[in-house]
């Protein structure tokens, strides 16, 4: 039987089962204490007892900050999701407790949220919150039930972006890019323009990963390892730059290339063209040179056809133009 004792001017309910660790839980009603000390004794009978102390003592933003430190830092896209957790960790969401966070107060954060981004990015959130969930049930005995991210519904995905540049246009990006303070934001650009390449795959690659004489180069990022074709614009824009003491291609950080882009991109008149439209841009071009979906999806590093449709525009002139040939 649970013990309830009076303590100053609350009721206190302490559990000791032969087995399990001590409980106690402080209440302000006498009736409340012996409820909770029913429900914990029901639990243990029925053997779905879990201890749930460092839950209730663990905020989230705690929880997220000894993910960033022991399992974001393991991964190719650490510093991303860093700036992921950074932006949770300021969020009022961080203020519950581990245990207090259930799948209504999620839904709730989930609603908030989509009136400030987009679905994509709340999508990509719940994301990185279920995985923190599931590392702090699963290797730090955190004693939840569930994972309160599975709980809720994930928004519709956005409308598959379909940006791609004219030659006028891309012209007017590149020299814009040439007029930035870094010296390294126009190669950049113009590397990921003619290989289709990811941010971080561009920003990670380094010397050793380049072959010149074979123009190719090893790319490395989210879906794993591939060898990407470099086009005779891409290997003379390489052969001109200068070699950095650390091994990297492009030793420029994410965030100086956020915002020099943004500026360049504001420059070159052109509205909403993301870094990442750039990777649509040039797929788009490769596919209209003649490369079939094996060539694409091997430059592209995308795990299905599906994927790379995603990022190919199909012109219908282009098409009626080929059907006019026959």
């Amino acid at each position: 039987m649970a013990t309830i004792r009076p303590m100053r001017d609350k009721w206190q309910c302490i559990i000791r089962r032969k087995g399990h660790p001590a409980q106690s839980k402080t209440f302000d009603l006498r009736k409340d204490a012996e409820k909770w000390g029913r429900q914990q004794e029901r639990l243990i009978d029925a053997g779905q007892w879990v201890d749930r102390t460092e839950a209730e003592q663990t905020t989230l933003r705690d929880l997220l900050k000894r993910y960033s430190k022991e399992i974001s830092i393991t991964k190719r896209g650490a510093e991303v999701e860093t700036t992921r957790i950074n932006a949770l960790c300021r969020s009022a969401l961080a203020k519950y407790t581990v245990a207090a966070i259930t799948g209504k107060t999620l839904a709730h954060w989930r609603d908030e949220r989509l009136t400030e981004v987009s679905g994509s990015t709340v999508t990509r959130e719940l994301q990185l919150l279920g995985h923190v969930f599931s590392v702090a049930i699963r290797e730090w005995g955190f004693g939840l039930h569930s994972n309160p991210v599975s709980l809720i519904r994930k928004p519709t995905p956005n409308k598959a972006r379909d940006r791609v540049l004219n030659d006028t246009q891309r012209q007017a990006l590149v020299t814009a890019c040439a007029q930035c303070q870094s010296p390294w934001i126009k190669p950049v650009v113009v590397f990921a323009l003619e290989t289709a390449a990811r941010r971080g795959e561009i920003l990670a690659l380094t010397w050793r990963d380049v072959d010149l004489e074979r123009k190719v180069a090893k790319v490395s990022g989210k879906t794993g390892s591939r060898t990407i074709p470099l086009s005779p614009a891409c290997v003379s824009m390489l052969r001109s730059l200068p070699r950095s003491l650390e091994g990297h291609v492009f030793p420029v950080t994410i965030e100086t290339l956020k915002q020099a882009y943004a500026r360049a991109v504001a420059r070159a008149g052109i509205q909403d063209f993301t870094f990442h439209d750039l990777r649509h841009d040039a797929l788009t071009r490769l596919a209209r040179l003649g490369l079939n979906i094996l060539e694409l999806r091997s430059v592209s590093g995308h795990t299905t056809a599906n994927m790379l449709q995603r990022y190919v525009s199909i012109d219908a002139g282009d098409l009626a133009k080929k059907l006019a040939i026959r």
